[in-house]
């Protein structure tokens, strides 16, 4: 779960990272402009909140394999 409102997933892998949409619908039914200010912004922190994780995690690859046997980008060869 990446944010507060759980509406985005980050995967990460040996392509690099990238984020999901768990659902179809982002947003409740809105009926004011407030109300409609409010659920973007919730939705903006929270794709703020995969941006962060995101770097992160391109951060770790950069640096290399966390376990000892877990192969490093830099130890994949293209045949």
């Amino acid at each position: 779960m990446t944010g507060i409102l759980d509406k985005f997933h980050v995967e990460h892998g040996g392509h690099g990272t990238r984020v999901l949409a768990r659902s179809s619908q982002m947003t409740g039914d809105c009926l004011t402009a407030e109300e409609i200010d409010a659920a973007i912004d919730m939705l903006k922190s929270d794709l703020d909140a995969c941006r962060r994780e995101m770097k992160h995690l391109l951060e770790l690859n950069r640096r290399g394999s966390l376990f000892e046997g877990w192969p490093s980008p830099r130890d994949i060869v293209d045949a």
